[in-house]
């Protein structure tokens, strides 16, 4: 009996020990979330105006481009990102997902897409809580729906990783594999993967890993945020 107890209470403890190490996490994870809001935010002001300018400039319709998402929980949200196709095409063509040389996309757009600063306004999405920096991908309500109706059509149970238990994110262990080019099956599988494995000692590999697979984008963003800060220091002193 006493041996019985013995174990219970370690079972206790162990989940107590975990519970109190999740919450820890979850608390470094959103201060690193704010701070790298603001940083990114606050200086990718003078490329985001010059990449405004483009857009406008090549095609009507508006700068921001606003999508329903579906968060944690099932939790709706609108997703910011800089407007890549010509307006009112989002229907055609693949429908909910692009495709390759995907004739709805701009021509700035194509760059804007390849360099992924379409997806620098959802840092206000990470500063508002609705996203973290590392987490799985959102989808689209619309692609969302598809799905829970396809699911329902073929009788199949709703795998784990549709319905995301934590906060989704800008770039996570799925967009490491290709997201656009896996099937949705493996897709829900890394969600799950992740959900399964949290901890900063995993999202610090997800960070190093995206930082080296866009390494390129990285030195360009840093290349055009310094030319534009020198050009905005040189209309303020001449």
């Amino acid at each position: 009996m006493k041996l019985e107890t013995k174990q219970k209470t370690l079972i206790e403890q162990s989940v107590s020990i975990k519970s109190l190490n999740i919450k820890n996490y979850l608390l470094i994870k959103r201060i690193a979330d704010i701070g790298m809001s603001l940083f990114v935010l606050f200086f990718s002001l003078p490329l985001m105006a010059i990449l405004a300018v483009l857009i406008k400039l090549e095609s009507k319709g508006p700068i921001f481009y606003t999508q329903t998402r579906v968060g944690k929980n099932g939790k709706l949200f609108n997703v910011y990102k800089l407007r890549t196709m010509y307006t009112g095409t989002e229907a055609e063509g693949g429908g909910a997902r692009t495709l390759e040389r995907d004739p709805r996309i701009t021509r700035i757009g194509n760059l804007i897409r390849k360099s992924s600063f379409d997806e620098f306004p959802q840092f206000i999405n990470i500063l508002k809580g609705e996203m973290s920096y590392i987490g799985p991908r959102p989808l689209s309500l619309e692609e969302h729906n598809l799905l829970l109706e396809g699911f329902k059509n073929d009788e199949k149970s709703i795998p784990r990783g549709v319905f995301h238990k934590v906060t989704p994110g800008l770039t996570g262990w799925t967009l490491l594999h290709k997201r656009e080019q896996i099937t949705y099956k493996n897709r829900f599988m890394l969600n799950a993967q992740y959900e399964d494995n949290i901890s900063l000692g995993f999202d610090l590999k997800i960070f190093y890993l995206t930082f080296k697979k866009y390494m390129f984008t990285n030195l360009c963003v840093i290349g055009l945020f310094l030319a534009a800060l020198s050009t905005g220091v040189y209309f303020l002193i001449f």
